[in-house]
């Protein structure tokens, strides 16, 4: 495979990153070449030492994936990223797709407590509405203790469940960086 090929093969799998970052990856490759020649390697050993454009160009998405979800921490990056990974090898599929079905379990939970933290958060807030509609007459003790007792609960619940999406975010982007460093290492 000769130069040309290696970057065009390249640039064609590139197409998931935005113009200038594939521009300049491309700019370095045409560098690599240069210095390759330079040394003395022909264009096809040259190609031989990077490997295959189509596993490189793979591996720079996923990096750029990964870069993303780590810096927005949006649904759609870290899908992105969840999908570059996944194409790596068999065994990030796997293990991915065995993530996602853990995850379709939990999901009643999940929306459960999505629909009921901020209700219970709310409570005082609805209480207070229902005595202007019914009447402060019909609001017991009782009512009022359980109202403040929601509130406190969903509030505790509330922190408890941002702590612990944020640590599955952050555990999310290490497990993408180690299979990064995994097929980086393969590579080499």
């Amino acid at each position: 495979m000769s130069k040309k090929q290696f970057l065009s093969i390249l640039e064609k799998y590139l197409r998931k990153l935005p113009k200038n970052e594939i521009e300049e990856i491309l700019q370095d490759y045409e560098e690599y070449f240069t210095i390759g020649v330079e040394e003395g390697k022909t264009e096809s050993q040259i190609v031989e030492a990077l490997g295959s454009p189509k596993q490189l160009a793979k591996e720079l998405n996923a990096v750029n994936a990964i870069y993303m979800a780590e810096e927005n921490k949006s649904i759609k990056s870290m899908y992105t990223a969840l999908i570059s990974i996944m194409g790596l090898s068999v065994i990030n599929c796997i293990i991915i797709l065995m993530s996602l079905f853990v995850l379709l379990i939990l999901i009643p939970f999940i929306l459960a407590y999505i629909i009921g933290v901020p209700i219970m958060i709310l409570s005082p807030l609805i209480l207070i509405i229902m005595g202007f509609v019914n009447g402060f007459s019909t609001i017991g003790t009782g009512e009022i203790f359980e109202s403040i007792k929601g509130l406190i609960i969903g509030s505790i619940l509330a922190v408890l469940g941002y702590y612990i999406g944020k640590s599955f975010v952050r555990l999310f982007i290490k497990y993408l960086k180690w299979n990064m460093s995994i097929a980086r290492e393969k590579r080499l």
